[in-house]
């Protein structure tokens, strides 16, 4: 015969479970069982909820303060841009912190880094780790950096570059994924950047409405925005103008693009027609097109799609061309203003 502490043992091992749920009753009596909290959701994947609004998005992210490890990110509002410390892009930065700059990219879709000190040579560095880049097919480069194109309004002089809304070189079959700029000299007031989030202009449009769009393509040219009639501020043939074009393929031709693109890392819509470049659907004349294209620019601007940057020398931004446009203020002629941009190779949009 087994003994009596055989016994005992034999039956724990064989019903422990069935000996637990007979105890649970008496157990619940005197222990308190909570259940366990929701995981946090990461920032890159409340970004990509395309079932939670872009505002709703941001707005949680301007309260989450473990977002980010190598940087903070201050939004400047609720819906579009914000200010980014604790970076200084002059340094060779390791691949965690360009991953966090790439994240915070993302996340609120035009960020700006205060006070640096970009050489042109460190601005190409920098795009380089940030992706390939897009050389201007229109705008010459600087002469020792061809990359980099160098945007000027002199004291006194007309121009009218990038002083409509758009979206950097839409015009291309590929247009240029995001845009590094950086202010070299800026006036004591005025000339300032807004910017409108493409992601929340669709969310604004009825739900027919972004039937009617995601069914349409639109044609996007540079001739009319580049057109000697249309420049100001730059040339052509004056070897002298403090901005230079070259009579370039893009000039004459057209690209085809989805009125409404959906994003490829975040999976989110955006709005993607401008009227700095953006003149007609396909398959419809300007005429037909218009009213519905006015329409949407007309919203582009509006206050609550935007965010408005007051610069001062040192500052960078980075924005994303895929889902926001962006508009120079030119209201400041007294005063020289000079930029310098490099833009990042994007994809087909789709």
């Amino acid at each position: 015969m087994l003994n009596s502490k055989i016994l005992q043992r034999l039956l724990f091992q064989k019903a422990p479970r069935a000996a637990s749920r007979l105890n649970a009753r008496s157990l619940s009596t005197s222990m308190e069982f909570s259940a366990p909290s929701p995981r946090q959701r990461s920032p890159i994947e409340l970004i990509k909820d395309v079932n939670m609004s872009i505002k709703d998005v941001r707005v949680q992210l301007a309260t989450d303060s473990n977002a980010f490890r190598h940087l903070k990110a201050t939004p400047l509002t609720a819906c579009l841009g914000a200010e980014i410390s604790g970076i200084d892009l002059s340094e060779r930065l390791n691949d965690d912190v360009i991953e966090e700059i790439w994240t915070a990219y993302l996340l609120f879709g035009v960020i700006f880094f205060r006070n640096q000190k970009l050489t042109p040579e460190r601005q190409v560095e920098l795009a380089k780790k940030l992706g390939v880049i897009d050389r201007h097919p229109i705008v010459q480069g600087m002469e020792d950096y061809p990359d980099v194109i160098q945007i000027v309004r002199e004291a006194g002089a007309a121009t009218s570059f990038g002083e409509t809304w758009h979206s950097d070189n839409s015009y291309m079959t590929k247009p240029s994924l995001g845009s590094i700029l950086y202010a070299v000299e800026i006036p004591p007031v005025g000339n300032d950047t807004m910017f409108s989030c493409m992601y929340a202009l669709h969310e604004s449009l009825s739900p027919k409405m972004r039937d009617l769009l995601n069914e349409l393509k639109a044609v996007h040219t540079a001739g009319e925005a580049f057109a000697p009639s249309n420049v100001e501020g730059g040339s052509f043939d004056n070897p002298e103008a403090a901005m230079k074009y070259v009579k370039a393929q893009e000039l004459v031709t057209n690209a085809l693009h989805p009125t409404l693109r959906t994003h490829p890392e975040t999976g989110r819509k955006a709005v993607f027609v401008n009227s700095m470049f953006t003149t007609n659907f396909d398959g419809m004349s300007r005429a037909e097109s218009q009213p519905i294209l006015n329409y949407i620019f007309s919203r582009v601007g509006l206050p609550e799609l935007t965010c408005r940057y007051r610069w001062a020398a040192g500052d960078v931004a980075l924005w994303d061309n895929r889902c926001v446009q962006h508009v120079a203020i030119g209201d400041n002629s007294s005063h020289q203003r000079i930029m310098r941009r490099v833009t990042l190779a994007g994809d087909v949009p789709v």
